[in-house]
């Protein structure tokens, strides 16, 4: 299949110039969604689609909004990583949004996430590092120690898929190694917002802001009632700063009116994909007492990551998909 890979523009600027840029901007004409290719929707159904090569592929162009695996892991499975997890999920050390749970470490907690931020970072990446050093032989533990290989079974099905890419979790020129594979529990409704780390985390030099198309992976770990994500037709591009809320990572919901929407419900043992760069939201969870987990709540429990694609373009080899949470 021949793809040419269209880059995106790749903001290494300080956030605060782009941002007062951006309120620079007239805003007083109507606002139109700013979805990919200035105004014609590019996806080609609004329904989740099995996951293939193709369908990977087309996630990673905006040519689809979903990807979905029901059954993945087994009822059986996905309740052995609730009642081991669930009650030693831990809060985000850095969020400006509704409450997060995590076990493992979020590249996420170390970015400028508020206007302010952008002008004050200064040795994030290092910290990111240092945290997540702890944490990079997780995965093979719970594999070793409890029998749970999850990340593994994902990450082994895109690699098979791709024979043809290096595939592999992300690491620094210097050898710093990212994780991947974080356990979260977003039980409350967030911002609405976008993943893509070309901008988010142009504070400091990563290796995943080389990247130029970026989609996360979602294993849904409990049967919760709510907490449904809405994937919007809005791709994120420079315009959007206009739309920017100075005080946490989201954005105004008027960037998304009148675009399509596609809708992942959180199917217990459902792999779920899509693309990040998407304006997306997710809904509250409905409260339920879990004496079983000695919780007064049920955790909206997932297995995440990011997945973003370097072109042979700029690997001077092959393409390079890489994983990190």
């Amino acid at each position: 299949m021949n793809r040419t890979f269209i880059a995106p523009n790749v903001f290494r600027r300080s956030y605060a110039r782009a941002y007062s840029t951006a309120l620079s901007y007239n805003t007083s004409s109507p606002r139109a969604p700013l979805v990919p290719g200035n105004g014609k929707s590019h996806w080609k159904t609004t329904e989740a689609v099995p996951l293939s090569r193709e369908s990977f592929l087309a996630l990673l162009y905006g040519e689809t909004p979903l990807i979905k695996s029901p059954g993945f892991l087994s009822p059986d499975e996905c309740w052995k990583y609730e009642k081991l997890l669930s009650p030693l999920l831990e809060p985000y050390k850095y969020n400006t949004g509704p409450l997060l749970r995590k076990i493992g470490v979020a590249q996420f907690e170390y970015q400028a996430q508020r206007n302010d931020d952008f002008n004050s970072r200064t040795n994030e990446q290092d910290q990111y590092f240092q945290d997540a050093s702890q944490w990079l032989d997780f995965h093979s533990r719970l594999r070793t120690e409890h029998g749970l290989d999850a990340w593994f079974r994902v990450f082994d099905k895109i690699t098979t898929m791709f024979p043809d890419w290096d595939v592999q979790v992300a690491s620094e020129r210097h050898g710093k190694t990212y994780f991947s594979g974080i356990f979260r529990a977003l039980n409350d409704a967030t911002h609405l917002h976008v993943d893509f780390s070309p901008y988010d985390s142009s504070t400091e030099d990563w290796i995943i802001n080389s990247v130029e198309c970026q989609a996360v992976f979602n294993l849904y770990l409990a049967p919760v009632k709510g907490g449904i994500t809405t994937v919007h037709d809005v791709q994120w591009t420079k315009e959007a700063l206009k739309y920017r809320d100075p005080e946490s990572y989201g954005y105004d919901r008027s960037i998304a009116v009148g675009a399509r929407k596609a809708y992942c419900e959180p199917t217990v043992g459902a792999l779920c994909m899509f693309n990040s760069r998407n304006m997306h939201e997710v809904d509250a969870v409905k409260v339920e007492n879990m004496p079983s987990l000695g919780l007064n709540y049920r955790p909206r429990l997932t297995l995440s990551s990011f997945m973003g694609l370097i072109p042979s373009s700029r690997t001077k080899g092959r393409p390079r998909l890489i994983f990190w949470s």
